[in-house]
Parts: C-alpha cells; structure tokens; sequence
C-alpha cells in the first residue's frame, strides 16, 4: 500500500512537471493556430462601431504638450463640425460662450491642422476604409494578432515599428492605434494616434481621449467635452485632406484618379490569398 502510494505521488510530481515543460509549446501551437478573419470582415465589423455617425459636433479641449521640455503647456478649446464621409470645419470656442479661453500666442496658430485620422471614427461601409487605410500607406496584405497595453489586437499593416499600421482591439472591434506618415507636412515623421476612453453611445463607440504625436514634436491631447450625433450641419465644410495632400479647403485638392485603381488591385490580390 505505502509502494503505491509512493508511485502515485511520483507520478503525479513527473506529470505536473511535463504540463510545465509543455505549455509554452502548446501555447505556441495555439496562438499560431488562432483564426484571423480576412481583412474585409475585420473592417467591416470595425466600421460598424460608427456606422451611424452621419454628422458629429465634437467640442473639446486641447492640450499641447512638449515632451522634450518641462515648461508651461498651452491649453484651448475648440468645436469641429465633422460629416460622413470626410468634411469638416473647425473654429475656436472663446470664452464668451463659457466654454474656457483660447490662448493667445503660438497655440492657437501652430495648432496641427491634421485631420485625417478622424475619417476613421465616421460612418463608412468597409471599402471606404479600405481605401482609407491604403492611402494612409497600411499594408492590407499583413494581418497579425499582438499584444497592445495588456490587449489582445489586430494587427493591420507591416510589423516594423516605424511602417503605418491600424490596431484593432479583438474584443470589440475598436481601432486602438493608427500609425502614418506624413511627409508633405512633418518632414517624412511618422504620426502616431491613440484613442482611448471609449464610451458606449446610443449611435455606437467613440473615444473621448485622443493623443495625436508627430515624431518627437509637441503631442497633442484631445479631451472630448461634448459629443452630439446627426445632427444638421450648417457650416461650410472641407474636405479631410489625406496624408501628404494640399491643405483642406483648397480647391485643387481632389482626389486623386489613381485611388479607386489602386484599390481595386489590393482587393482582388486580397481575395485571391484568402481563396489560397
């Protein structure tokens, strides 16, 4: 009795030390065995997050902070009118209207006009944002799974740390990171945008925190103060240039002829890998 006993007990101990030994392996196996959903379906879930948001009012506050220095940070309100599928116009809330001051000086002047990355948080089937994501240089052809602060995300473009990239929380489809370059405005820098504290809507999800860097110039940190949805817009709006464009609002900037062409060819070279 005691000789089975001892048997069972050194059994066990050899067992939970093969369980140990063999965990990363199957954790391995597991992980490169995981379904990654093809691109159009990934995008098209991602999309229907905001596929309601026609009009969006957005009034929040921003601040600009300078990571290379330790000095005072600018901090001014603002009201940007956005409609689907990329127009905006955006101006100053002053004081007047109770909402906080602009600051004079160089905040409200070297204010970074880029707009791009708010198309992305708009009402649009799945092939405008593929469109989207292939202007703003993404490869469509690379989908990965990674980690992102502690999340599990889709990784939508290449895996260099400097290539343009979208990251996709797994959970709820909620784009978490995009990455791209800028090279008409910032010198070749690539930008980096983070949304964060998504909130639940009626309409869908929006961030209510966005922190929008260029290289390693002054971060902007976007606070969002007030959200209302579809409702009229009577300003007169531009065009969202896209990366490397004219400015916004300039009448020559069109898109280009090329677009539609080009994404065409990334979508059949898409469908034929996913029928491999």
């Amino acid at each position: 009795m005691a000789r089975t006993l001892k048997f069972h007990k050194v059994f066990r101990r050899y067992f939970l030390a093969l369980l140990i030994a063999l965990f990363p392996v199957c954790l391995v196996i597991g992980n490169s065995l995981a379904y990654i959903m093809p691109i159009e379906q990934l995008v098209g879930f991602m999309s229907a997050n905001f596929s309601n948001f026609k009009t969006l009012v957005v009034s929040q506050s921003t601040r600009l902070v300078n990571p290379q220095s330790q000095g005072p940070e600018s901090v001014f309100q603002e009201r940007i009118w956005l409609k689907s599928p990329g127009f905006y116009y955006r101006e100053p809330v002053y004081a007047s209207e109770g909402q906080g001051r602009e600051e004079d000086g160089p905040a409200g002047s070297s204010h970074n006009p880029d707009m791009s990355f708010r198309r992305l948080l708009m009402a649009g089937d799945g092939r405008m944002i593929l469109e989207f994501l292939s202007e703003m240089g993404i490869n469509l052809g690379s989908v990965t799974f990674t980690r992102f602060d502690g999340v599990i995300v889709y990784h939508i473009g290449d895996t260099a740390l400097e290539s343009p990239k979208l990251l996709i929380e797994k959970e709820r489809f909620l784009p978490l990171l995009l990455s791209y370059g800028r090279p008409a405005h910032s010198g070749e820098k690539m930008v980096t945008v983070r949304f964060e504290e998504y909130r639940k809507i009626e309409e869908g999800w929006y961030p209510y925190k966005i922190v929008y860097s260029a290289g390693h110039d002054m971060e902007e940190h976007y606070a969002i103060k007030d959200l209302q949805v579809n409702i009229p817009v009577t300003q007169t709006l531009s065009i969202i240039p896209g990366p490397g464009t004219l400015p916004a609002g300039n009448p020559e900037n069109k898109p280009e002829p090329e677009q539609g062409k080009r994404l065409k060819e990334v979508i059949e070279a898409l469908k034929n890998k996913y029928r491999e």
